[in-house]
């Protein structure tokens, strides 16, 4: 392929309605004017893109996802700051052979500038014996002006019913 060729080719392709979501990106911001259901699916690719990076360790694009201010609670009741959890991944502290998203529901607040988003999630941790997580988490996000960023996590685990009663 010629040069200009393949330079116009990638102009285009920026030009193009949607080239900005094809990819890892969260650098524009959602209009105030896009449908429910557009910024629904925007922040259901972001909780994709989030999952990916906790399984692949990838501390940019954690950290382009994450607000300043970001809490995470583990679900034995542990809590990290964006800073806390950011360096638990980059030294290997906290490292997953699974981790992703079994359902999840998006529910707009605050005029679309900020949203919940609930749903089931699985993971193994990347240890010898490891087994199956699953658990319930909630996760708030938040419209800036570079984008939606994630500020708050909380995830609470989820045990077989018990048959019995301990108290009768």
């Amino acid at each position: 392929m010629k040069p200009l060729t393949g330079i116009a080719l990638c102009l285009a392709i920026q030009l193009l309605p949607g080239a900005a979501h094809a990819g890892l990106q969260n650098d524009r911001p959602a209009l105030s004017t896009d449908t429910p259901a557009h910024v629904q699916s925007v922040l259901q690719s972001l909780e994709r893109q989030r999952s990916n990076a906790i399984l692949q360790r990838d501390i940019p694009t954690l950290r382009n996802l994450m607000d300043r201010q970001y809490s995470h609670i583990e679900s034995r009741g542990r809590a990290r700051s964006k800073t806390e959890l950011l360096t638990a991944l980059d030294r290997g502290d906290i490292r997953f052979k699974v981790y992703e998203n079994e359902s999840s529901e998006v529910q707009l607040l605050d005029n679309g500038e900020a949203a919940l988003v609930t749903g089931i999630f699985r993971s193994v941790l990347a240890q010898p014996n490891a087994k199956m997580f699953r658990g319930r988490f909630v996760r708030v996000w938040v419209r800036q002006p570079d984008g939606w960023k994630n500020t708050y996590h909380q995830a609470t685990e989820i045990r077989p019913a018990q048959t019995a009663c301990p108290c009768d």
